[in-house]
């Protein structure tokens, strides 16, 4: 049952030209509730939202048919925050109804809309949305236009870096890798360490141990090519590539030494000056 309020009511048609009579309001404080004050795309947005915590098909397709006859200049905009709040949720049959709804999408249209249900998928633990975007990501666009096809790949997994989602993360690194698709992991680590996350995903992903080599190995890698300095700051070279090491020694030295050994000897490999630090006769473990 559609509840009264997301019939029609909540969309009145936009007035001609009195623009200046629609309140400003506080999209967070109306979330749940019905305001007609409130501008007609802020009151799609709040209809649309509640019917997606609902986990209600009918009551979206309801809201999205308004929206389709009363604001057709905001449809896609208004399907870009749809997308990403049911790839949040994690709802696949609301996201199956979303993406039959945006068939009749320009190519285009579709490459962005997709990157916004990408960004909702990267939010969750649970893999099964984006690995459910993704095979409808190839089946759009990898025979069709296969650049675009490697663009929403890349977005993917700057996404899900960027929320520092490792779980995620390495289900995307393991996923490209068997379908031999290319990534570019330094633009990957690029964001990471804009956020000011570098040094929480290294960490973790070496905690996680050997189910997260891959992904340990391809942080170092990148770290390996940001630019060589003795800057010591948050994110740097010289900072992510000590933090490894501290973070090796606390975790596997004693516990694990095999694994201990085999990313020690990556980080030398990648790292030069840390065999000079070995010629020198420091401890390779603990030179900084």
């Amino acid at each position: 049952m559609v509840p009264a309020c997301l019939l029609p009511p909540v969309l009145p048609p936009r007035p001609q030209d009195n623009s200046s009579q629609l309140q400003a309001v506080d999209y967070e404080a109306t979330l749940h509730q019905f305001d007609p004050t409130a501008a007609p795309e802020k009151q799609a947005k709040i209809a649309m939202d509640t019917a997606i915590a609902a986990g209600s098909n009918e009551q979206l397709k309801v809201v999205l048919q308004q929206i389709g006859q009363q604001l057709p200049q905001q449809t896609i905009t208004l399907m870009m925050h749809a997308l990403r709040s049911v790839g949040k949720q994690g709802n696949l049959a609301m996201m199956q109804l979303l993406l039959e709804e945006i068939k009749s999408c320009n190519a285009q249209q579709v490459f962005e809309l997709m990157k916004y249900a990408l960004d909702g998928a990267a939010a969750q633990e649970n893999p099964s949305m984006m690995d459910f975007l993704l095979g409808t990501v190839q089946k759009v666009f990898h025979t069709a236009f296969p650049q675009q096809f490697f663009e929403l790949l890349q977005h993917a997994v700057n996404t899900a870096a960027k929320q520092g989602n490792l779980g995620l993360l390495k289900f995307l690194m393991d996923h490209t890798a068997a379908a031999l698709i290319p990534i570019n992991y330094d633009i990957v680590f690029g964001h990471v360490v804009a956020r000011g996350e570098a040094e929480t995903l290294l960490k973790d992903a070496i905690i996680g141990g050997a189910p997260y080599e891959n992904v340990i190995l391809m942080l170092l890698q990148s770290v390996k090519n940001l630019p060589e300095s003795t800057d010591s700051r948050l994110g740097s070279r010289q900072s992510l590539k000590n933090t490894a090491k501290v973070q090796l020694i606390k975790c596997y030295k004693q516990r694990d030494p095999a694994l201990f050994a085999k990313l020690m000897a990556a980080i030398k490999s990648f790292f030069p000056e840390e065999t000079a630090h070995v010629h020198s006769g420091v401890d390779g473990d603990v030179a900084m």
